[in-house]
């Protein structure tokens, strides 16, 4: 928590104090400021997948477990730059990545999973952590690690649904 004391004097220094001390916060609060849940060299674009984990992704259903969104499956998707790669992670919880690999920044050049929970780049071989979401970079000529999105799970009478969104 952040205190402050106001001096107040009978000349012009608290008006100039007041601006040395809002130019300050200014530039504090810019740092803590809300933004999306990762910057990334990977462009932005449209991300929205809805399954139901127990009947559309069954291999979301196993500790390591992920599934890969290349094409569109159905109406209302939005499979983001280079693809989606959602992994049920060991920490039981479910991460999304985007599939294009942040080195080469193509649509068609992706990273595809591993039983190790890392992702590898079939182009430059960069490899990233996946397991415990991170996205990491662990190898490779890559600077930064995956772009992740955003992964919500409801419970509904139909089964357990997870919905992938930016």
């Amino acid at each position: 928590m952040l205190t402050f004391v106001l001096l107040i004097n009978t000349d012009n220094s608290m008006a100039i104090n007041c601006k040395k001390i809002s130019s300050v916060l200014l530039v504090i609060f810019s740092f803590f400021s809300c933004d999306s849940i990762d910057k990334s060299v990977i462009p932005d674009s449209p991300v929205y997948i809805e399954r139901n984990i127990h009947s559309e992704a069954l291999e979301l259903r196993t500790i390591g477990g992920y599934k890969t969104f290349i094409e569109i499956d159905q109406y209302g998707d939005a499979i983001g730059f280079g693809g989606i790669l959602v992994q049920y992670g060991y920490d039981e919880v479910y991460y999304a990545f985007d599939m294009a690999c942040p080195h080469e920044v193509d649509r068609n050049v992706r990273v595809f999973p591993n039983e190790n929970g890392q992702a590898v780049c079939s182009t430059c071989g960069s490899v990233f952590s996946i397991g415990y979401g991170s996205g990491n970079r662990l190898s490779g000529p890559v600077k930064e690690g995956l772009r992740r999105y955003r992964v919500s799970i409801s419970e509904t009478v139909a089964g357990t649904i997870f919905r992938v969104s930016r």
